[in-house]
C-alpha cells in the first residue's frame, strides 16, 4: 500500500488518534467538521505538497473546502491525495476525505464523520414540521441544491462565518473503517467475515485468538495484516 503518512512526513508530522470531542455543533450554515478553517497542507496524487492553505472537512459530501481570496472554495478531489487539517491527516478514498487514524504497510484505520440522516430526518424545524415532511413539500431546509453542493461555494468566508450560528444543527455519525488493497469496509466483524475471497472460518478463528477489539486501532491494524496476506 502507498503510505499516507511517509508521503506526507514533512508537513503532516503530528497525527491525532481519533476526532476531538466538538466543542460546538455543525450546522446548516456552517456544515463542516470543524469550527474553522484550519492552517493546513495537500498532498497531491502526483506527489507534489502544497505547503499554506487555510482548510475545512464538509460533512455534506466529504470535500475538502479551502480559502482562496476570502471565498469559500471546494479543491478538485480528482488531483489530491492527501490532506492536512489542523492536527489531522485525512486521505482521500472513493471522492471522499477520510480521517487516518493509525496506518501500516498493509493498510490504513480510518474514520469518516458524516451527517446521521435518519436523525435529521426526525430533526424539528419549526411549527411541529420535520426535516423529512419539509423535502417533501420542497423547502429548503437545507443549504444545499439538489446536486449536493452546498450554497456557501464561492461566497466570501465573511458572510459565511456571520450566519455559521443560524441553521439547525446537524445530529453526526461517525464510522471506523479499514481500508486495503484498494477496498473500503467498516471495521466490524460481520463486514470482514463477509469481504469475498476470506475464508469464514479461518476469519473467525483469528478472530477469536487474537481478542480483536473492534474500537482499538493496534487490534485494527493486526486485522489489516490478516487480510492484506490473503
Amino acid at each position: 500500500m502507498k503510505r499516507i503518512i511517509l508521503l506526507a512526513a514533512a508537513a503532516f508530522a503530528f497525527i491525532t488518534p481519533l476526532f476531538a470531542a466538538p466543542e460546538f455543533e455543525p450546522r446548516e450554515t456552517w456544515p463542516y467538521i470543524y469550527e474553522e478553517f484550519l492552517p493546513g497542507a495537500v498532498r497531491t496524487s502526483d506527489g507534489k505538497l502544497i505547503e499554506e492553505g487555510i482548510y475545512n472537512i464538509c460533512l455534506i459530501d466529504g470535500a475538502l473546502h479551502y480559502i482562496s481570496d476570502g471565498k469559500v472554495m471546494k479543491a478538485d478531489l480528482n488531483s489530491v491525495f492527501t490532506a492536512k487539517v489542523g492536527d489531522d491527516v485525512y486521505v482521500k478514498v472513493w471522492g471522499k476525505m477520510y480521517k487516518v487514524l493509525a496506518e501500516s504497510e498493509h493498510g490504513a484505520v480510518l474514520s469518516g464523520m458524516e451527517i446521521d440522516m435518519e436523525a435529521l430526518d426526525k430533526v424539528d424545524v419549526g411549527y411541529g414540521v420535520s426535516v423529512s415532511s419539509a423535502s417533501k413539500h420542497g423547502l429548503n431546509v437545507m443549504a444545499l441544491d439538489s446536486g449536493g453542493n452546498i450554497n456557501i461555494l464561492n461566497e466570501t468566508i465573511q458572510n459565511v462565518e456571520d450566519n455559521k450560528n443560524k441553521g439547525k444543527v446537524l445530529p453526526l455519525v461517525e464510522t471506523t473503517y479499514l481500508f486495503f488493497q484498494n477496498r473500503l469496509i467498516k471495521a466490524n466483524r460481520s463486514e470482514v467475515l463477509d469481504i469475498p475471497g476470506v475464508d469464514k472460518k479461518e476469519a473467525a478463528n483469528f478472530i477469536k485468538k487474537e481478542k480483536i477489539k473492534w474500537k482499538k486501532t493496534d487490534s485494527l491494524l493486526k486485522v489489516l495484516e490478516f487480510l492484506d496476506k490473503k
